[in-house]
Order: structure tokens, then sequence, then C-alpha cells
């Protein structure tokens, strides 16, 4: 699962040096980047929240350890990259999940890129047990729906609205498809296949070129948009001699 992240520093060859390793690296993805902790904080409280943030220490705006307490409530991890050793007992003090020296090495970079994506990978699998389900509201005000993960067949985008097909039937609320395929990102058995169908790999029968055919009977075209992701991540469980 690819990490997102954003880099703070207040020197520009040093966003660009981090930009330059955080591309080397496959499952991580720069969605932006910030001269100072201010900017980054207003982004962040649109944005709600990225996997990893990279921060310089000693920046003249806000620096980035007294930033941390807001930082960290976006993110999963927090990383100084700084050049000087002595903020260490702070930076750890107030949370952070890495302590990276400028110059930053390849080496340096990549292991702690490693270490933080086994952690994301205990964070998502404690998620996932945690949420078995979810609730919709349903047609009556104060009225919820309980729909197990597992009973979900595939989705369907009407207008403004969803229809979740299941197991023993079919259930409507007001959310776009956009937004419910973000809430199902935990879970690593669903897949968008094109912009109105998202389909759960527990109840898909066969593909068959681009038709995904589904258990029940259901079959639908798979969307050039989404067809490589989708048919990558079918290659990379295809049993092979």
């Amino acid at each position: 699962m690819v990490m997102s992240c954003i880099v703070i520093d207040d020197e520009p060859h040093a966003i660009d040096e981090l930009s330059e390793l955080i591309a080397l690296v496959p499952h991580l993805n720069l969605v932006e980047s910030f001269p100072d902790a201010r900017q980054a904080i207003a982004y962040l409280q649109e944005a709600e929240h990225v996997d990893i943030i990279f921060s310089d220490i000693s920046m003249a705006v806000l620096n980035g350890i007294d930033a941390a307490e807001i930082l960290n409530n976006y993110c999963h991890f927090l990383v100084y990259v700084t050049a000087h050793r002595g903020y260490a007992p702070e930076a750890f003090q107030a949370r952070a999940d890495g302590y990276l020296l400028k110059p930053v090495s390849y080496v340096s970079f990549t292991q702690k890129a490693e270490d933080l994506t086994l952690k994301h990978q205990d964070i998502i699998k404690l998620q996932r047990d945690e949420q078995q389900f979810l609730f919709i509201k349903g047609g009556q005000k104060s009225s919820f729906i309980k729909i197990k993960y597992s009973d979900i067949v595939y989705i369907e985008a009407m207008l403004n609205y969803i229809m979740i097909h299941t197991t023993t039937g079919h259930e409507i609320t007001y959310i776009g498809l956009k937004a419910m395929e973000d809430k199902l990102q935990i879970m690593d058995i669903f897949f968008r296949i094109n912009k109105s169908i998202i389909i759960s790999l527990n109840y898909l029968d066969r593909v068959d070129g681009n038709i995904a055919r589904l258990a029940p009977g259901q079959s639908y075209q798979i969307g050039d948009k989404y067809k490589s992701v989708f048919l990558d991540f079918l290659r990379k469980h295809t049993l092979k001699s």
C-alpha cells in the first residue's frame, strides 16, 4: 500500500533532495512540500491526514518541535530531518518516529522507509481487524443499518446515492461512490473497476478480458482508467508454474 507524505523545510535545496529520495521509494508518494510548518498545518487542516510528515526542526516561522503537537494529529508518522544532532532528545519527547541527519543518505532513508512501511502495515491490519462492519443511514430519521464487509458483493453508484448489494439483498444510502471508495481503502478485498461499480473480490468468479464476472451472476466492464491497477493485482495473485 502506498503511503502519502509531505515535506516541511525552509531550505529549497533540502526539499529537492528529500523529494528525490522519496521518488526512489515506490511505496511513498509525495503529495506536497512546504517552506514552513504553518503552511503545512493549514494544508493538513483541509486534507485531514497524510501517512508521513518529513519535517526540518530549525525553521524561522515555527520550528518543527513546537509544531509537533499539531502535526502528530494529522499523520501516522512524524520524521525529523535535520542537520543538528542536539535536537534528538526533544524530537523523541515530541513523539517523533524518526530522526534523519542531513545530508540524508539513500541507505538511511530507505531503511527508515522500510521500518515505517512495516509499522503502517500493522496499523492497517489492526484497523481491518477492528472494523468488520459499517453503519449506513436508513430511510427514516435516526435510522441506521449495519452491514458486514464480508456480506458486500458489489456497490453501485446512483447519482448522489449508492446501492450496496449484499448476500441478502440491497440497501441505498446518500453518499458518493468516491467517498465510499475512500472508506473501503483499509479493506484490500474491494476494487473499483469502473466509474459506477466497486466489487468485492470475495465474490469475483472470473475475469474474461475486460469483463469482471461475479459469483451471483452479474457481469461488469472494467474501465480503462481502473484496468491496469486491477489487472496488476490479479497477476500478483495468479498461481505460476
